[in-house]
């Protein structure tokens, strides 16, 4: 197997919280950036708690490769985990995320219901994710799933793309699935990258299931001709 080496491309300016973007924060939160800003989230968290913030760090679940834990503070674009004090210990009002873009902090919306504050320091602007569209994705969440339960012909894809192939997993799913209701046709549907106009060549299939990167399924509907729902949240269904 070829190895890969990942070099993080640093942001060399030092980031500085300003009074007027500390103010509007909660007193207490949770600090995560990408791998870009990483390397000062020490400083910033000494700088938020010297302006009497509660600041927590935690390492977060990698759940692309196979459940590897990301530095204390990254946050990825796959991070759809949830973050409470049941499961962290920390009790905390917000997440504040330091970097550029929407991108990664749009995953702790999946399954966090709290406002996630966005400081992009190259613009030196504050934008904030409210908790309401956590009610969002889960309303679309759960038409997904009774479209599930309703289909007669599932299509599952899988991705040979390294990090994102989870080929055990979905045949595991097959065999669940077959096995509670045998009245469903499974069709396996493999490929390198994820063509959403090759999926019109399927048009049999009633709804898709990704189990390749988790953002398929909240971020990129809109570009299949069939509704697609997570592994996971399939998953779930089986458990209940």
């Amino acid at each position: 197997m070829t190895s890969i080496v990942l070099i993080p491309a640093k942001y060399t300016k030092k980031i500085t919280i300003p009074d007027n973007v500390a103010n509007k924060l909660p007193n207490r939160l949770m600090l995560f950036s990408s791998v870009q800003f990483l390397h000062q989230l020490s400083d910033i968290k000494k700088q938020l708690e010297s302006k009497d913030k509660t600041i927590s760090t935690i390492k977060s679940k990698n759940f692309l490769y196979d459940g590897m834990i990301s530095d204390k503070g990254q946050l990825l674009g796959c991070n759809a985990e949830t973050f409470d004090a049941k499961n962290h210990g920390d009790e905390f009002d917000a997440f504040l995320y330091i970097g550029d873009g929407i991108f990664h902090p749009q995953a702790l919306l999946v399954n966090n219901r709290k406002d996630i504050y966005c400081y992009d320091p190259k613009i030196n602007k504050l934008n904030v994710l409210k908790k309401e569209l956590h009610d969002d994705i889960q309303k679309r969440t759960k038409g997904r799933v009774l479209k599930f339960l309703t289909s007669k012909n599932i299509g599952i894809i899988v991705t040979t793309k390294r990090g994102q192939n989870n080929s055990k997993r979905a045949e595991a799913l097959k065999e669940k699935i077959l096995k509670k209701w045998p009245n469903k046709k499974i069709f396996m549907l493999l490929c390198s990258e994820l063509n959403f106009s090759e999926l019109e060549n399927f048009n049999f299939v009633d709804i898709y299931v990704n189990t390749a990167c988790s953002r398929i399924g909240h971020d990129d509907t809109i570009r299949s001709p069939k509704p697609i729902i997570n592994i996971e949240d399939v998953e779930e269904v089986l458990r209940l």
